[in-house]
């Protein structure tokens, strides 16, 4: 099996800075998705090409604390898209077959479901916060 391709926040960067210059009118702009949302319905998987993942660390390692400085929450349109802290740190970049917009993936797992949530990735939300333990739950041995 192969591995897939780790993209760290300077090349997430970088592609969302790519994207951000695409004016096309296209179908993934149905919804608003400047913030995370639940996947659309009418939106189809194979609409999109999965480039790689932020995830550093498996599920069970990594944190699960969110990265909120300016009092933004996980719905926020503006919230800071921090790849070392979650939902960022368990997501999956993905790009528009159409137009090649960016976008991050996850799945929300909640107690009785899970669900698909999508955000546009928007170059001049990402940043490259620091964990100390590097978004791990605790210092590898």
């Amino acid at each position: 099996m192969m591995m897939e391709r780790y993209i760290d926040t300077a090349a997430l960067k970088d592609l969302a800075t790519q994207a951000s210059a695409i004016s096309l009118d296209c179908h993934c702009l149905q919804r608003d998705l400047q913030g995370w949302a639940a996947w659309p319905v009418g939106y189809h998987e194979d609409d999109f090409v999965r480039l790689g993942t932020l995830a550093r660390y498996s599920p069970d390692e990594s944190i699960i604390d969110e990265y909120h400085p300016a009092g933004t929450s996980y719905w926020s349109n503006d919230a800071p898209i921090a790849p070392r802290f979650y939902p960022y740190n368990q997501s999956a970049v993905w790009q528009c077959r159409s137009c090649e917009r960016l976008y991050l993936r996850h799945n929300d797992d909640g107690a009785y479901h899970v669900a698909p949530r999508i955000r546009l990735a928007c170059a001049t939300l990402i940043v490259d916060a620091q964990h100390p333990n590097d978004g791990r739950e605790r210092a590898a041995i």
